[in-house]
């Protein structure tokens, strides 16, 4: 969207979630409400029940499509739509519901429902990957000063982009103790930051809900290397990296130079 729309058509599509991020966009009360002077507001499952609609002018998909009915609606929801934004980290990188591919989930789903043939256990896919978007609002969940601020630029045809920070820069702001430091397994250097550090400022390490920054594998093996000198083990950090989705960014990076010329 490059140019100005009056009252553009806007969805909120839920796939697979526990919809903590249209959550976050709630919680801003009076703002959330006062964007309908400025949008129609055609579809969010949270406030009323769906409408199927033949066009929308921005629509932003929630969650993960796990199911092949979330992957088809995922696909129809891009035809249909002229922008469509990510939001949150189980749509961006996969979320909690990509712990799976890092392990044998068709033996894993075999043992949990051992009396149901019906599940389906498919290998998890980002929406990045299954679709092209516009815009990722990253975070688990998002940051609803983000949302305002792609929102009004959307509809207003402006420009807009998140900033490439990382967690480690806004918690030096937040004057926070370093918990890398500390010894303990923190990506504060290589994730995205946008979310004011808010799990470092209660003292939690940033396990990278929000994603890896993008930038040369060295970063992430030098900090690797930091985390090794503390006494962690490959095995301890990439299982850190499973919570929401960013292992398989990690394991990219510790492959060696002979591996990836091959």
């Amino acid at each position: 969207m490059t140019k100005k729309i009056k009252k553009p058509s806007v969805a909120f599509i839920s796939l697979t979630s526990c919809e903590g991020c249209q959550f976050a966009m709630l919680d801003l009360h009076g703002k959330f409400f006062e964007l309908t002077k400025y949008i129609d507001l055609d579809e969010i499952r949270l406030l009323e029940d769906e409408k199927e609609r033949s066009h929308y002018d921005i629509a932003f998909v929630e969650g993960n499509p796990v199911t092949k009915e979330n992957l088809r609606t995922l696909k129809r929801i891009r035809k249909i739509s002229d922008v469509v934004v990510v939001l949150g980290g189980c749509a961006d990188i996969g979320g909690v519901w990509e712990i799976k591919n890092y392990h044998d989930y068709k033996k894993i789903g075999a043992y949990v429902y051992k009396e149901c043939e019906t599940i389906e256990n498919e290998k998890i896919i980002e929406v990045p990957k299954a679709i092209k978007v516009d815009y990722v609002l990253p975070g688990c969940p998002i940051d609803a000063q983000n949302f305002l601020d792609l929102v009004y630029s959307l509809i207003n045809g402006k420009p807009w982009a998140l900033k490439m920070n990382p967690v480690c820069y806004e918690c030096q702001i937040n004057k926070n103790p370093c918990l890398l430091q500390e010894g303990k397994i923190c990506f504060g250097p290589i994730a995205v930051g946008g979310c004011n550090s808010v799990c470092l400022n209660s003292r939690q390490e940033c396990w990278a809900c929000r994603g890896i920054l993008d930038q040369s594998d060295e970063k992430i093996t030098n900090l690797i290397k930091i985390l090794a000198h503390h006494g962690w083990t490959k095995d301890d950090i990439i299982e850190k990296m499973e919570f929401f989705g960013a292992r398989d960014r990690i394991e990219k990076a510790l492959v060696t130079p002979e591996k990836k010329k091959k």
